[in-house]
């Protein structure tokens, strides 16, 4: 079934988005020609980034959601499994990947809605718009934000976390199982095609995330702060996740409270490690010496337990650390070199 934006429909979604992306905002059709924009001498032109971002997301293939040209990012437009457009954002791009499921709520809210056919369709579209301003809306809430979320049944004055789903295959089954699981007074909300925010009130029962697990193959899953501000909580899962996928990829569930330290020491680029330090990381030749030391971080130095982790005799032990030593000029068993080293290593990982 085809569907196409009207030019109607285009001049509401980008009315509702200039309030959100004051530097410029343009809604494109199917063949990415502008529609409507903030600035008018662009309708009725072809956007090459528009029709390359609707292009991949109408692919069947994997897909980013955003296109980005220098300081101009498109992200596309879905009526249930058709790209029928993109939305033009113009202005700083990482604030932008804050906000762009915001740009997609409000355009797929006023896409959807001719569609709908009871009332209940079009509050879930409204609940949907509102969880995804709240998700992106930064420091105090005004006295009208907590009026709007009051009558979406959400009380934005009390404590909320975040969990990012990350990696699901199939959204209806993946909603299903979410609802099904999740308690009262908790709500969720997909990004995309492959994640799912699950916006948790303070004192959740972390079980859930366990249940929820079983139930997904090749899904993870990142815990984020619990506090009075929504969107602090989804940056801190958004890192977590980053920071897990990259330091643990073989594992599927990434607690915030674990990875805080590693990400922070992400930020340090002007810091400059000894050349054989970063050889030891970067070459494949010392994977044993690398995994090794992995386990060494982990188990905070313990030997035991790292021969008991990695089924190694102790004098295997003891060469791999004499060897770490000789190559960068580091004793993995003093305290201040282990903690050069494991710096060094964060930051290797999360520059991949």
């Amino acid at each position: 079934m085809n569907v196409y934006l009207s030019t109607a429909q285009a001049k509401s979604i980008v009315l509702q988005l200039m309030q959100i992306f004051p530097e410029g905002v343009s809604l494109c059709d199917e063949d990415g020609v502008i529609l409507s924009s903030s600035d008018t001498g662009r309708i009725n032109r072809t956007s090459p980034l528009a029709k390359q971002c609707i292009e991949q997301a109408n692919s069947g293939k994997p897909y980013n959601e955003r296109v980005v040209d220098g300081n101009v990012t498109a992200t596309p437009l879905f009526f249930k499994d058709v790209c029928v457009g993109a939305v033009l954002m113009l202005g700083d791009i990482e604030q932008i990947k804050r906000l762009t499921s915001i740009a997609k709520a409000v355009g797929e809210s006023v896409i959807y809605q001719p569609y709908l056919k009871d009332t209940s369709q079009v509050s879930d579209i409204i609940n949907f718009e509102f969880l995804s301003e709240w998700l992106n809306t930064p420091g105090e809430y005004s006295l009208d934000f907590y009026r709007r979320g009051l009558r979406n049944g959400i009380d934005v004055s009390q404590e909320y976390g975040v969990v990012l789903l990350d990696g699901i295959w199939n959204q209806l089954s993946a909603q299903k199982a979410v609802e099904s699981i999740l308690p009262h007074s908790n709500y969720y909300i997909c990004l995309g095609n492959n994640s799912i925010v699950l916006i948790m009130r303070k004192g959740y029962d972390p079980s859930i995330i366990k249940d929820l697990s079983m139930l997904f193959n090749d899904v993870s899953f990142a815990t984020g702060r619990t506090g009075p501000n929504l969107n602090e909580a989804f940056v801190s899962a958004q890192n977590t996740m980053f920071a897990g996928k990259r330091l643990y990829p073989e594992s599927m569930i990434y607690d915030y409270r674990d990875f805080e330290f590693a990400y922070a020491i992400s930020g340090l680029r002007q810091v400059q490690f000894d050349a054989k330090v970063n050889e030891l990381f970067a070459q494949p030749i010392y994977d044993d010496l690398v995994q090794t030391l992995e386990v060494f971080f982990k188990e905070s130095g313990n030997q035991a337990e790292v021969i008991n982790k990695l089924y190694i005799h102790r004098n295997t032990l003891k060469y791999r650390l004499d060897r770490i030593q000789e190559i960068t000029g580091k004793n993995p068993r003093v305290f201040e070199d282990l903690f050069y080293l494991y710096t060094a290593y964060i930051l290797h990982k999360l520059k991949k």
